[in-house]
């Protein structure tokens, strides 16, 4: 019998979905990935094309992530165990979180 983690991971292999939700489920504890301080004033804005989209709510911290952005790319691939983002990018978030 095979294990639900193993299915999974071979589902997101080729399911475009299912990589959207490994890397989903990475990011659900973003303290782990952008560090606590960073993480408080960012927020995960989307993934297309292997480019993970992150919000700042101030130029601050975006200048700072920005200055972070291959580090968290490499840190996000081995947290998900292959190269899945090929590029990190912040830009600047309309309001607050």
């Amino acid at each position: 019998m095979k294990r639900l983690s193993d299915v999974f991971e071979n589902l997101s292999k080729s399911d475009p979905l299912f990589k959207q939700l490994k890397l989903r489920l990475v990011l659900s504890d973003l303290p782990s990935v952008l560090g606590e301080s960073l993480a408080h004033h960012c927020r995960f804005a989307g993934f297309t094309n292997g480019v993970v989209f992150f919000e700042c709510d101030n130029d601050l911290w975006l200048t700072e992530a920005r200055f972070m952005s291959k580090k968290i790319a490499e840190k996000l691939n081995e947290k998900l165990g292959e190269r899945l983002v090929t590029n990190v990018v912040f830009r600047r978030g309309r309001r607050g979180h």
